[in-house]
């Protein structure tokens, strides 16, 4: 091995530490003071290290967050049929990983991650949707798009559980309801329709939406 792998090989293993060590106190004490010297102590390096490969506490963050979607298996849908299986999945691993879940969301702010992360996830819907978006104009694309994204997500999930005050298998049946209903309305040209209301547009050749058996 030449000393350049060498050196990437002993950066990544430091830079892997550190995370593994913010990811486990947040787990394990998402109350508990949270900084770079906490990690640098937990992690067995000096706070010097962490600040080299996390400069601000939002590098820091998002790197618990990636950390967060590799131990959980996190993945966005890649095609129609993927979009309501994997939200239930998504919603029992914020279930599993509940205080971890909510510490991020109250970091996230802080990481700026939810932009990023949103970024990502606007580029999946719009490959799983490609069957009911060829019709729409760019404006109610990024609508539809919007509004999976929202529902795809963790504070959804918080919302329905605590503002909601739902069990977690009413919060996941719940989103499972309100995805449904966006797929089927936009499957037949309902959108942008006020409820009880005639559609003023030509209706649209039906998408099928998939449903769980």
């Amino acid at each position: 091995m030449s000393a350049s792998n060498a050196h990437d090989r002993q950066r990544a293993d430091t830079v892997d530490r550190i995370v593994r060590a913010a990811f486990d106190r947040l787990q394990q004490q998402p109350e508990a003071p949270f900084s770079h010297e906490v990690v640098a102590e937990l992690a067995g390096v000096s706070a010097r290290t962490v600040y080299r490969h996390f400069p601000a506490q939002a590098d820091l963050v998002r790197g618990v967050w990636q950390q967060l979607r590799d131990r959980t298996g996190t993945t966005w849908p890649h095609t129609l049929p993927d979009i309501v299986p994997q939200l239930r999945a998504l919603f029992a691993q914020f279930e599993r990983n509940h205080a971890l879940t909510r510490a991020m969301l109250a970091a996230a702010p802080r990481a700026n991650y939810a932009e990023a992360g949103a970024a990502e996830g606007r580029a999946a819907f719009r490959k799983a949707l490609t069957p009911l978006l060829a019709t729409r104009s760019p404006a109610e694309q990024r609508e539809l798009i919007a509004q999976c994204l929202a529902i795809y997500s963790a504070p959804f999930w918080q919302m329905l559980r605590d503002r909601g005050q739902l069990s977690a298998a009413a919060a996941a049946s719940a989103a499972v309801a309100a995805m449904h209903a966006v797929l089927e309305a936009a499957a037949h040209g309902a959108h942008q329709v006020p409820p009880h209301a005639p559609s003023p547009r030509t209706r649209k050749p039906n998408a099928k939406v998939p449903h769980e058996p």
